[in-house]
């Protein structure tokens, strides 16, 4: 009996060695109502990455400006993307489609692409105002019916910009980018 209370007090003093107080002085008082401590956010300065293979700064992991023309007027309508044999590939959540969606003409048929569509993209009944009021994204199914016949991107075009900067460029500097 005596030996489990000399290592019972033994464990009990090697524990009050390791208190949790870091700072020296506060009373038993204080450290009883005590909150944990936060310690100030750490800064760390920002530093380039070099992908590898990659020549020159971050420009491989930048999202690049891309244009399109369409065949009729459905720069209103939400697109989605289909592959080559007709299956759907990409369609936005409704909470990725935004007023900043739809996208911006720029001259001559072209239209800056701010939604992310690509060659095989195609437009839905829906207009960005209807399908951000959507309760809930539509399912894959709801999604292929929608789909306007013969609505589709007829040409696609990256721009050699970023595409934040192709945000704020005006339209006929980006139209003269597409005919470099």
């Amino acid at each position: 009996m005596n030996s489990k209370i000399l290592i019972f007090a033994a464990a009990a003093s090697v524990l009050a060695a390791c208190s949790h107080r870091s700072n020296p002085g506060v009373s038993d008082v204080a450290s009883s109502a005590s909150q944990p401590q936060v310690q100030p956010p750490m800064t760390v300065p920002p530093h380039a990455v070099q992908l590898p293979g990659q020549e020159t700064g971050g420009e491989a992991i930048v999202l690049k400006a891309s244009a399109f023309k369409m065949s009729g007027d459905y720069a209103n309508n939400v697109a989605v993307t289909l592959d080559d044999s007709g299956n759907l590939v990409y369609f936005p959540a409704v909470s990725d489609i935004r007023a900043g969606s739809k996208p911006t003409s720029i001259g001559d048929g072209w239209w800056l692409n701010r939604q992310g569509l690509g060659p095989n993209s195609v437009f839905t009944k829906w207009t960005f105002e209807e399908y951000m009021a959507l309760p809930a994204t539509p399912s894959p199914a709801e999604i292929k019916s929608a789909i306007i016949k013969g609505a589709e991107v007829t040409e696609f075009r990256q721009l050699p910009v970023p595409a934040a900067q192709a945000n704020v460029m005006e339209p006929a500097n980006l139209l003269h980018l597409l005919e470099e």
